[in-house]
């Protein structure tokens, strides 16, 4: 029986687990196949795992890795999920944003700050396991073209001190989106931690399928090579996040 692999990247700051991450995925990964809403044949193939990636220290720097190819929109993107400078899309061309969905998800006419019931509940009862946010919209995500890949963040208040933030993707590109999706996510943990006024803690980030697609296999193998490179030579792939406005569009 051929399984989907079960695998771990754990490291101290976020560029070194999303690095080994795709490390684990190139050396374990399957060949395997996704319902594609880009392709006219319906499918893309994909090299495929899934993936719990464990981020220690998750606000420590360095932050960035110079693997990641959308460093030059990585700001507007925190923008996107933090404060939806992208909510008035959603109906003209896109199906969600995930600020929409986390701030005001809206069932039958009515609207919900998941993110401020998060912080509402952890006040008061730091020890609870009930403090989470959906994506999910049954009624509606099984239809539309593109649903959205985060499903649930839970939080949890770690010795009265570090908000510990764990969250769940269903589908997850791992080449291109997974370091931006991170990067936006450690940033909510700390918005969530900032008004709680404790610490951010650990941050554990677990993909269902964790995957690359076909055509970004060449990308993969030229930044593996370029990750050993570097360990040889001691030049670092790792930046601190101030290194932003280095790739800031002119």
């Amino acid at each position: 029986m051929k399984i989907i692999p079960q695998l771990i990247a754990e490291g101290n700051v976020l560029p070194e687990s999303w690095e080994k991450s795709l490390l684990l995925l190139r050396e374990q990964g399957i060949k395997s196949r996704k319902e594609s809403y880009t392709n006219k044949s319906g499918v893309d193939e994909i090299l495929e795992a899934s993936m719990k990636i464990i981020v220690n220290e998750p606000l420590k720097e360095p932050r960035i890795h110079v693997g990641c190819e959308g460093l030059m929109s990585l700001e507007d993107y925190v923008d996107e999920v933090l404060h939806g400078t992208k909510d008035a899309w959603i109906g003209r061309g896109w199906d969600y944003t995930y600020h929409q969905r986390l701030f005001e998800y809206e069932q039958a006419g009515r609207r919900t700050d998941q993110i401020g019931q998060i912080i509402e509940k952890l006040k008061p009862t730091s020890f609870s396991n009930r403090a989470q946010a959906i994506t999910w919209m049954p009624w509606k995500d099984y239809e539309v073209a593109g649903p959205p890949c985060l499903q649930r963040i839970w939080c949890k208040i770690i010795d009265d001190e570090w908000l510990e933030m764990h969250t769940s993707w269903r589908s997850r590109d791992a080449y291109n989106a997974a370091f931006m999706n991170m990067y936006a996510m450690t940033l909510l943990q700390k918005m969530i931690a900032d008004k709680i006024e404790v610490k951010v803690g650990r941050y554990v980030d677990d993909s269902d399928s964790y995957h690359v697609y076909d055509r970004n296999l060449p990308s993969l193998e030229r930044f593996a090579t370029a990750v050993g490179a570097s360990k040889k030579s001691g030049r670092p792939t790792w930046m601190s996040s101030s290194s932003l406005k280095l790739f800031h569009k002119k």
